[in-house]
Formats: structure tokens, C-alpha cells, sequence
């Protein structure tokens, strides 16, 4: 297969390169930060262990650190290579299950298409196309399986325990968007099988995959109290039920917009707010979509498949339960493959006809480079924090979050009247959002304003009193102030919610230092190099102590 296509495959790679090679010098941004960037433990193997679920890109980025550093490069071909292989796999079960032809149009769209660029050149946005690969190989392993001969001398025993073992891969890239999945398997059973037999013949082929699916959901389950809290500190998102009649319309055409109009790309689609006679338009289109997949069960089995693959692959996202965004590209990555193969049946079709098929090949050279296009401008959005937050401030002018990050922009590049208006108005927009307040006070501690400052730095503790850096920037004013008293309350009190936090130790033996309690320095100085003996701060502060 791999040597008869090398053309094919040598065609998508250039493609790929070409499309995200102006991604290559981009640095790390938004959770990247707080995943490699800021992580102690990015270099530590034994850290993969504290994740026995889920531990395939803790492996990655722990070589990635220890090949290049903070090299955000080398992160960055994890994804390609995944997409890579993801590209190449799509092309493999399509030119298995229909032409090479139709393989080589879904392949390609699906190589440059902008709407799932979010999954590629964001590092953290990886899980996305690293669990559709494993998902692709799974699918290609258990349609291998079937064969009666052995595949390239392998039992098809064999094969299918490979195919169990990838989706299990899947999973442990990302614990949630498989979920789903192990429905793929009847439903290909069941349009695609044989006559007599298929599904009512092979429905025990799919255990092994609804079981690794209920053992992950359960494992999903186990850990939403800490989503919740996550979602709560992090978000500042409030608990509750969706209503799946206004989402779910939402998010499918929301989704469809992104596939055939990719004019409007953002970190945050928070613009999901309609008037009726628009949400009447979104439920139609969803409901015509539902309808023609139905419809297709008997009059073409090819269209109920993927247009049921595009739904099953979307629906761990599309629950009323608030543990993730409405709409998000990333979900679109592995889903997006089912409306692809739809519209490349069409374009087969068309290519059939000898009055459209000259036209048909130009338009799909033209829709190619347009997709592409699109995506490297957007890659241009994610080459740093300014790009990124001043593009998510014209598409998501309602999202608090952008309003914070735009703050942080105005803020870093000296324009503190600017900053404080986009503080503001992310509180405005959410009331509890503790990192805004945490960010206004911040600038107006920069204007020489201390006051708000401790005001606003108490408000972000009123609604995240796990923020230490308020409790840490409060002691910081009062420094300035020589309220020594309120700096030692503060700093205890910091350390109190960042116990590990070495540097909080220290900041509060150099007040001890300051205000000449040399045996309370000494002891703090003492306690922090026996964690860190090479701590130069430390080694110096008890230096200074014993004096």
C-alpha cells in the first residue's frame, strides 16, 4: 500500500509542510504555559507514573524537554507528526473502503482545512489529533481483521488484538473523546458488513471496545470532582444543566459554519447568541441534517455511515453538563473526517461525469489552496500572546476571558489605561472572575494606586481563595508601606495555600531579615535548603542571619 502511493503520501506531506511551516517559529501560549512552561516536572520521568491513564504525552513531552529544552519547535512536531499520520491513515481507509481518488480529496482537505488548525499548532491542542490517530489505526486494524488470509503474514487474531490495543491508545491520549467511539465499530458492521451475517454475526468483535469505553467512563466519572473544581477556580464557570434543545443546534451548525465557511476562527466561540429568527434557521439546518442521515440508513449506506461518524465522534462534547466549551475547534478534529467523506462522495460522483469533471478537479484545487490559506493565516494568529489575544478580541468580544488576556497585552506593552478598561470589562462580563481582579489590582499597584490595588487584590481572593499571588502581591504593598505586621500575615498566608512554594518561604525569611528577627529568618533559610542545598537565596539569607 505504503510503496504503490508513495506518490500520494510525498504529495500530503508537502502539503502539511507548506500549510504549517510558518507555525515552526511560534512560541509556547495560553496552557502551554502552565503545562511545560511553569511545570517542575516536565523533566522528570517519574512524574508519568502519577498518570497510569493517560501517561502517552507526558512520555512525549518529557523527550521533547530532553531533546531540545524549551524548544517550542520540537513540541510542536508532536502534532505535526500525529496529524501526519492521521492525514495518512484517512487516506489508507478511504482508498480501502471506495477510490483512491476520493481518498486523495479527503486526505488533502482534511491535511490543510483551517478549522482543525487550532488542534495542530497549538501544542496543547495535541490530545486531538494524537487520540484520532490512535482511533484511525484502531478502525483500519479491526477492517483489516476481517480478512480471511493473514494481513502481511500476520494473523487476523492478531491484527484485531492490535486493533483492541490502539484504541485503548486512544483513550490514553484523551480520556473523553473516545468515548463514543466503540459505536463505530457495529455501525461499520452494519453498513458495510456482509449480507448475511455482519452486525447479527460480529456484534461480540466489539466488546473489547465497549468495555475499554465503560472502563474509561468510569474513570471520567472518578474524576469530575476535580473537573468541577478545575472548571470553577480556573474557569470561574458556574455549576448547572444546559439545555440540549438550544445546544446542540448551536454546536452542529456552529460546527458546519467552520467546515464550509472558515472565514471566523477563535480560541473562545463565545458569540452563541442568537435572535430567534436565526436559532429557528440553526434548528432547521440540524434537524435536515438528522433527517437526511436517517433518510440515507436504507437509500445509501455510505452517507448514514459518516454522517453518523461526524455525530458520534462530537458527542462527548455535545452533553447539557458544563465540563466543556459549546463550541470548540479542537473537538472538530476527528469529526470533521465524517462531513468530509461526504462531500468527497459528491465530488467522486461528479468526476464520473464527463460534462463536470474538468470543472470538479479545478474546483477542488481551488477550495485546497483557499483552505490553506485560510490556515496559514491563522497559524499567524498563534505565533505569540499579541497575535493571539488581539485576533480573539475581534471574534469573541463577549468572552471575559478575552478581555483578561487582551488586558495582559495592553498591560506588557506599557498602555496601563488600556489594560485597566479590558480588566474591567472581563469583570463586567463575569462579576466572579478572580483572575481579572487579580490582574486589575496588579495595575493599579503598576500606577501607584496601592489602595485599589489591596482592594481589587482581596476581591480576586473573595472569589479564588487559592490565588496565593494576591495573598503574596498584598504582602508586597505593604512592603512598600514598612506595615511589616500585615506583610508576615499576608506572606503566612500564601504559603498556608502553596505549601511546596519555595520562593514564598524565601520572600518571607527576607522580611524576617528586614525586620531584624534574624532567629525566625534563620530557621526558614534552614528549612528551605533541605529541600534545595544549592539555593543561592537561601544559602545568602542564612549567611545574612547568622551575622
Amino acid at each position: 500500500m505504503i510503496k504503490k502511493n508513495w506518490p500520494v503520501f510525498l504529495f500530503l506531506v508537502i502539503l502539511i509542510f507548506l500549510t504549517y511551516v510558518n507555525s515552526f517559529n511560534n512560541v509556547f501560549l495560553s496552557d502551554d504555559l502552565a503545562e511545560i512552561v511553569n511545570n517542575p516536572d516536565i523533566g522528570r520521568f517519574n512524574f508519568i507514573s502519577t498518570h497510569p491513564f493517560g501517561f502517552i504525552r507526558l512520555i512525549l513531552y518529557w523527550l521533547a524537554f530532553h531533546i531540545g529544552g524549551l524548544n517550542p519547535l520540537i513540541f510542536r512536531l508532536i502534532n505535526i507528526f500525529f496529524h501526519t499520520g492521521s492525514v495518512f491513515l484517512v487516506f489508507i481507509l478511504l482508498n480501502k473502503l471506495y477510490s483512491k481518488r476520493l481518498a486523495i480529496f479527503v486526505a488533502a482537505i482534511f491535511a490543510v482545512h483551517p478549522a482543525i488548525s487550532e488542534a495542530v499548532v497549538w501544542i496543547s491542542g495535541g490530545s486531538y489529533p494524537q487520540y484520532a490517530f490512535f482511533f484511525l489505526l484502531s478502525f483500519l486494524f479491526y477492517i483489516l481483521s476481517e480478512k480471511k488470509k493473514s494481513f502481511y503474514r500476520v494473523s487476523d487474531k492478531l491484527v484485531y488484538l492490535l486493533s483492541s490495543i490502539f484504541y485503548l491508545l486512544a483513550f490514553m491520549s484523551h480520556p473523553q473523546m473516545p468515548l463514543a467511539l466503540f459505536l463505530i465499530f457495529p455501525l461499520y458492521e452494519l453498513c458495510f458488513g456482509p449480507p448475511t451475517g455482519g452486525l447479527r454475526k460480529n456484534w461480540p468483535r466489539v466488546i473489547p471496545f465497549l468495555l475499554l469505553s465503560i472502563t474509561y467512563l468510569l474513570i471520567s466519572l472518578s474524576a469530575l470532582p476535580e473537573r468541577e473544581t478545575a472548571l470553577k477556580s480556573i474557569h470561574y464557570q458556574e455549576g448547572g444543566v444546559d439545555n440540549l434543545l438550544f445546544l446542540i443546534p448551536t454546536a452542529v451548525s456552529s460546527y458546519f459554519e467552520l467546515i464550509f465557511f472558515p472565514k471566523i476562527l477563535t480560541l473562545y466561540h463565545s458569540e452563541l447568541a442568537f435572535g430567534p429568527i436565526g436559532f429557528i434557521i440553526r434548528i432547521l439546518v440540524t434537524l435536515i441534517f438528522l433527517a437526511g442521515v436517517l433518510f440515507c440508513f436504507k437509500k445509501n449506506k455510505s452517507i448514514f455511515f459518516w454522517g453518523s461518524f461526524f455525530l458520534i465522534a462530537l458527542a462527548p462534547t455535545l452533553t447539557p453538563f458544563r465540563w466543556n466549551w459549546i463550541v470548540a475547534e479542537r473537538y472538530l478534529y476527528l469529526p470533521i473526517l465524517g462531513i468530509l467523506v461526504i462531500a468527497g462522495l459528491g465530488f467522486e460522483k461528479l468526476t464520473r461525469s464527463i460534462k463536470f469533471k474538468q470543472i470538479t478537479y479545478i474546483l477542488f484545487v481551488a477550495v485546497l489552496i483557499l483552505l490553506s490559506v485560510r490556515t496559514i493565516i491563522r497559524n499567524i494568529d498563534w505565533k505569540n500572546e499579541d497575535n493571539l489575544w488581539i485576533a480573539t478580541g475581534k471574534t469573541s468580544p463577549s468572552s471575559p476571558n478575552t478581555h483578561n488576556n487582551l488586558g495582559d497585552v495592553y498591560g506588557r506593552n506599557g498602555d496601563k489605561q488600556a489594560a485597566l478598561k479590558e480588566f474591567q470589562r472581563a469583570i463586567e462580563l463575569k462579576p466572579n472572575y478572580g483572575d481579572a481582579y487579580h490582574n486589575l489590582a496588579n495595575t493599579y499597584a503598576e500606577l501607584g494606586q496601592p489602595d485599589k490595588a489591596v482592594e481589587n487584590y482581596q476581591n480576586a481572593l473573595k472569589y479564588n481563595p487559592g490565588l496565593w499571588q494576591s495573598y503574596q502581591n498584598i504582602a508586597a504593598v505593604y512592603f512598600g508601606q514598612k506595615k511589616y505586621d500585615l506583610v508576615v500575615e499576608n506572606m503566612l498566608k500564601a504559603i498556608q495555600v502553596s505549601p511546596n512554594n519555595l520562593n514564598l518561604r524565601i520572600n518571607l525569611g527576607v522580611v524576617y531579615l528586614t525586620m531584624g528577627q534574624k532567629d525566625k529568618a534563620k530557621e526558614i533559610f534552614t528549612a528551605v535548603l533541605s529541600i534545595d542545598p544549592t539555593n543561592q537565596i537561601a544559602n545568602q539569607g542564612l549567611t545574612e542571619a547568622n551575622k
